[in-house]
């Protein structure tokens, strides 16, 4: 059941209404049955996948935390346990077909492999888990039942793609005990429905194009004009699609009184590659930085060298969890780079013979890392190396004349990069009405702007939905 279908609103409804109307002692059993119910509906033959993850964490954080000098193996144990299950699910057809290209069998056939079905949502409740053991380890959580557990990996609104949760931040909150009060609607049905038109009208609309630029088939190469309109439309489509999912995912979370943490700040306002890192998919990048990057970098205290190769190391990655294919890794491996160019830049900044700061510089690294991030974009949404090549050629060195696509693709792509543009100012307008709202008991912005609002992304919704595509980052 997608979050993008009238079902699941329907649904949602009419499970918010009884979660509100169940005592607070019921309201675990009911949340945790309607997590089973939702997974199951994506493929019931793998429920058992995140209870076995609970099973697994529970067990070993119970043990490493009664046994403190055997701490450090019963975390490694589960941690081992975890990536095994993640290779087999998710990686065993990359692996395998590398194996077979360095063994020299790249004729012999690993059709099989392919037969598994892919559990939804293993990626993210797999660094959760481990996020979770090494919490346990280090004592920043307390040890919460196995019943807590299941709730925790089967908390549906972000079970399939996030927000990647830490077990101390939404556990406190799985007692369900809060009293209801209407700006959890309020809150919640803002979220929801924005991130609905986010996914419906915008990413699906110029989907259709990109998918068609990027089709496996497609060998023509492209005009300078298609290759950065392809990257850029790209670059927005899987920025409002996965921003609707997470403004779906905390929306819903927000009709039953818990709060996720954000995901997204803006991500294309960034000013240097960190900062966009610090903006996009924020719950993937603290996770990396406190449960990866910190961790490998501590015993080297800021040496530079050992630096720069861990973070491309890191980032190559992040790019494989993304997606087990080499474009991804190389996706990754080309935002490490970008990460190490930067830290060489402020290194230099700061010697005595470094150029002091300047508002054409600061320029010059916006722009700059605009351009990176589209152009790593492009490699991140090709079919192969060859496809991304051919475009990147057509957007960097290779200027082609001409265009192939509708005037209305070209016309969309700019309406919704300037709506990126404009995105800041809107939600601090909207903010500060908010803020006025809170002072009255019955404000109109309350009582008419939010209905008002309501009824319109919903038939935007409604007009939209017959191409009702699937969350990009569900398939990862």
């Amino acid at each position: 059941m997608a979050f993008n279908s009238a079902t699941y609103l329907l649904v949602l409804l009419l499970a918010v209404v009884v979660y509100w109307a169940l005592p607070g002692s019921a309201r675990r059993i009911f949340v945790l049955l309607a997590g089973l119910a939702f997974y199951a509906s994506w493929g019931i033959i793998f429920v058992w996948l995140p209870l076995l993850v609970a099973v697994i964490v529970y067990v070993c954080g119970k043990q490493g935390h009664a046994e403190p000098a055997c701490a450090k193996r019963w975390t490694w144990l589960g941690i081992s346990g975890l990536l095994v299950l993640l290779a087999i699910f998710k990686y065993r057809g990359f692996l395998l077909g590398n194996l077979a290209v360095f063994s020299g069998s790249a004729g012999s056939s690993h059709s099989w492999a392919t037969t598994i079905a892919f559990p939804m949502g293993i990626s993210f409740y797999t660094f959760e888990a481990i996020g979770y053991l090494i919490d346990v380890r280090q004592r920043r959580v307390k040890i919460p039942s196995l019943l807590d557990l299941c709730l925790f990996f089967f908390f549906w609104p972000n079970v399939l793609s996030g927000p990647i949760v830490r077990a101390r931040e939404l556990v406190p909150q799985l007692s369900f005990r809060k009293a209801f009060e209407g700006r959890f609607i309020f809150e919640g049905a803002d979220r929801v429905i924005w991130g609905l038109v986010q996914k419906t009208v915008i990413a699906n609309v110029l989907g259709v194009w990109v998918d068609h630029g990027f089709a496996p088939g497609l060998n023509s190469r492209p005009s300078t004009l298609d290759g950065w309109f392809l990257a850029i439309a790209f670059g927005l489509q899987i920025y409002f699609d996965f921003a609707g999912y997470t403004n779906m995912a905390i929306g819903t979370a927000r009709l039953l009184g818990v709060t996720l943490p954000e995901n997204f700040r803006q991500p294309y306002h960034a000013a240097t590659p960190p900062e966009f890192w610090a903006r996009w998919h924020m719950t993937l990048s603290r996770w990396i930085r406190d449960y990866l990057f910190f961790p490998i970098n501590a015993k080297w205290q800021g040496a530079p060298l050992p630096l720069y190769v861990s973070l491309i190391g890191v980032m190559g990655l992040v790019g494989l969890w993304h997606g087990a294919g080499w474009t991804f890794v190389l996706w990754g491996l080309m935002h490490g780079t970008y990460l190490v160019l930067y830290r060489i830049y402020e290194a230099w900044r700061k010697m005595p013979a470094g150029a002091p700061a300047s508002p054409f510089i600061a320029v010059a690294w916006r722009v700059a890392t605009l351009v990176a991030v589209f152009a790593a974009w492009v490699v991140f949404r090709s079919n192969n190396v060859s496809q991304a090549r051919r475009i990147l050629s057509a957007m960097f060195y290779r200027f082609a004349a001409g265009s192939s696509y509708p005037v209305l693709f070209y016309a969309c792509t700019a309406i919704v990069g300037v709506l990126c543009a404009v995105e800041p100012i809107l939600l601090r307008k909207l903010g500060e009405m908010e803020e006025r709202a809170e002072t009255e008991t019955l404000s109109p912005f309350r009582v008419m702007v939010h209905p008002i609002a309501y009824l319109f992304g919903l038939l935007l919704f409604l007009l939209f939905d017959s191409n009702n595509a699937q969350f990009i980052y569900s398939q990862f």
